[in-house]
């Protein structure tokens, strides 16, 4: 009887070290997705104690027939949380790694569901909800809020000319070259077509003019796409048009209206320049 008890705890024993083991493997992959930061930290410590109870658990089960012989129910107790220790350890660590492994997924799903998949700036629909956001934060606090509307000159000769292979490339790097000049709180939109839309918070009628007229010369100045074939240079202009908030100008559909008819009437006066609402 005494002999099959001590099998048993020599069982729990060497699978308990084998399941603390086998967690290392998940908390290592862990630890490589993760930036350095406390958390990464921490489980670095996990992984550390975790290479401390391994011989502990050896040593436990070199010495377990001498303990047998003093105490007969602690070691059967021990050897059972010893495995059940060694359990939790390789769940806590693969449950980790999956959980971690969701997010991932989940926030790449995410993004793309609010990404335009050609130019790679946000769509329409994040534009729709995150300029509800931005009005409503805006009107709250009396905070300066501005839109810009910008729309490629000619650029149906691009497609014509040069097919839509290389205008898709011209709007990808177009979108690419505003992302490089606005600031990080400004949201950039596909708005249809070639059509961007820019909600620059925190931002005067006269500060978002300034940053469209800043874009504008950038984009003027700035070679889209060099024509494999001919190496022929492919540069565009924009026309754009800017609406600020303001005691006239008081919610979303106003402000993008004025916004579209500053544009309009930038196209109209010659195209390559930039308007801003009156109100």
């Amino acid at each position: 009887m005494e002999q099959t008890i001590l099998f048993f705890e020599f069982v729990f024993i060497f699978f308990g070290a084998v399941f603390l083991s086998l967690s290392v493997s998940p908390i290592r992959k862990l630890i490589a997705e993760l930036e350095e930061d406390e958390l990464k930290k921490s489980w670095k410590v996990l992984i550390i104690l975790i290479f401390f109870f391994i011989p502990c658990y050896a040593v436990f089960a070199y010495n377990l027939s001498d303990i047998c012989e003093v105490v007969n129910l602690m070691p059967m107790i021990i050897s059972l949380m010893l495995l059940c220790g060694g359990i939790f350890c390789y769940l806590v660590g693969k449950l980790a790694l999956r959980t971690m492994n969701d997010i991932k997924r989940l926030s790449m799903f995410q993004q793309e569901s609010v990404t335009d998949g050609l130019m790679g700036i946000k769509n329409r629909r994040y534009f729709d909800q995150k300029i509800i956001e931005e009005v409503t934060l805006a009107q709250r606090y009396k905070i300066p809020l501005s839109v810009i509307m910008l729309d490629v000159d000619h650029f149906k000769k691009i497609n014509d000319i040069y097919g839509h292979k290389i205008g898709d490339e011209v709007l990808k790097n177009l979108s690419g070259l505003i992302l490089e000049v606005v600031r990080d709180t400004d949201i950039v939109a596909r708005y249809g077509g070639e059509e961007i839309a820019i909600i620059t918070p925190s931002c005067g009628k006269q500060e978002a003019a300034l940053l469209a007229e800043r874009l504008r010369e950038i984009i003027e100045k700035t070679t889209m796409v060099t024509v494999g074939s001919t190496q022929e240079v492919i540069q565009v202009t924009v026309s754009m048009g800017v609406c600020a908030m303001s005691h006239m100008i008081t919610d979303k559909e106003a402000l993008i209206e004025e916004a579209d008819g500053a544009l309009y009437l930038a196209k109209k006066q010659g195209r390559n320049r930039v308007i801003c609402s009156n109100w």
